[in-house]
């Protein structure tokens, strides 16, 4: 049965909140009226989640990903273009949401919105999950009256975003399946193949070779404390986790992407092919120039560019050409900048931006390839030269005794 939130009041100075469950509001106002309240506001509470068993509770209530985000995009634009009224597409997309903590979110933005709140200014209650450059763009949508394409326009460049996030994790599945399987075979033949074959060996006399005695060791000490260094890394992990947060692990990997170059082109083509996209987007949502100069900026996570383009964003201000301003303060390619003053010149910067982007996300597709070709092979020569160098540990031995033999 629905439920509805009120406000009442008792007598001339008593001031009562409440929820009620009705099945409909006029019913709610007459079960207020009958317990002697005078109604000041009323509104009905989205469904609440149902129950979840015990086994699957845990699967349910993890974070919002920026996947969950982008189905929920997905899922209101075509609401919003069936004509469907807002209030009534976030109460559908809420029934249709598992992820409980994204339920919350949703049930938020349906509260503020029936409170009278612009869908803009209840996205902003949410800053870690909707981004400026999102919130922006329904801003600009809500002032033009066109929603509708607001919600197209940014549902097509999460979808882009995606697809190519989907390229990398499909280019390195192989070679993470390679590595798990390499992995777990030198795990059974460190701790169980190895172990029964010494006996054998030492039962034979003799020294042993040098390679052998040295796996052998290795062996012992795998079997022994194999449990106190998996639990030992996994504690570390978490103490960093908590000491320094995910921070640490992304800054990490940053030092990593600036430090090898293949790395180091693939995350600044991808950053500038970010950037131009969500410039682009902007602009066509009919966002002021120099507005949407800041707010994409906000996308950039190289220091050194952000204070380039921040700074370039003060002369642009007082009427200085956008391309101009970006080759004086940044070390954006020059590509980049010509491309910028063309679509200045032509009246269609937005449509140029779109095709840097493109331009920008072909580079990153094929490092991507590039990467992915180079990882194979080296994987495969290193769990080759690992697996040899234990299969001759043991081989050795075997061929020591048969010269003793002859």
């Amino acid at each position: 049965m629905p439920k509805f939130a009120y406000k009442a009041k008792r007598g001339l100075d008593k001031h009562v909140e409440g929820v009620i469950e009705s099945s409909s509001e006029a019913e709610a106002l007459n079960k207020i009226i009958a317990a002697e309240l005078f109604p000041i506001s009323i509104r009905e509470l989205p469904p609440e989640a149902k129950p979840r068993n015990s086994a699957g509770s845990w699967l349910m209530n993890k974070r919002v990903s920026s996947a969950d985000i982008h189905i929920f995009t997905k899922k209101l634009t075509t609401l919003i273009r069936a004509r469907v009224e807002l209030l009534a597409s976030l109460k559908i997309i809420y029934e249709q949401t598992d992820n409980q903590k994204m339920r919350e979110v949703v049930q938020g933005l349906y509260n503020s919105v029936k409170e009278g709140k612009v869908f803009s200014a209840a996205l902003a209650v949410y800053p870690e999950y909707f981004s400026p450059l999102f919130i922006n763009i329904i801003k600009a949508g809500e002032t033009s009256g066109r929603l509708d394409l607001s919600f197209e326009q940014i549902a097509g460049f999460m979808g882009r975003d995606a697809a190519l996030s989907n390229k990398v994790k499909t280019a390195l599945a192989y070679p993470a399946v390679l590595l798990i399987v390499g992995a777990v075979s030198i795990f059974i033949l460190i701790n169980y193949v190895l172990p029964s074959l010494k006996p054998v060996f030492s039962g034979m006399g003799g020294k042993l070779p040098f390679i052998t005695g040295v796996i052998f060791r290795v062996s012992d000490f795998s079997r022994k404390w194999w449990p106190a260094v998996v639990i030992g890394c996994a504690a570390g992990i978490l103490l960093l986790l908590r000491v320094k947060g995910n921070r640490f692990f992304r800054d990490t990997a940053a030092r990593l992407k600036r430090r090898v170059p293949l790395l180091k082109r693939m995350a600044m083509n991808q950053e500038l092919a970010y950037f131009a996209s969500g410039l682009s987007l902007l602009l066509k949502s009919g966002v002021p120039a120099l507005k949407s100069l800041d707010i994409a900026t906000l996308t950039v996570e190289d220091n050194r560019l952000k204070e380039g383009l921040a700074k370039a964003g003060r002369d642009i201000a007082s009427g200085q050409s956008i391309a101009k301003c970006l080759q004086n303060y940044t070390d954006l390619p020059v590509f980049f900048t010509r491309m910028v003053a063309v679509g200045e010149e032509s009246g269609r910067l937005s449509e140029v931006l779109d095709e840097v982007a493109s331009s920008y996300t072909q580079e990153v597709e094929s490092d991507i390839a590039l990467v992915s070709s180079l990882l194979e092979p080296m994987l495969i020569l290193g769990m080759g030269a690992i697996l040899g160098t234990i299969v001759l540990s043991v081989l050795l031995p075997i061929f020591q005794i048969t010269e003793l033999v002859h």
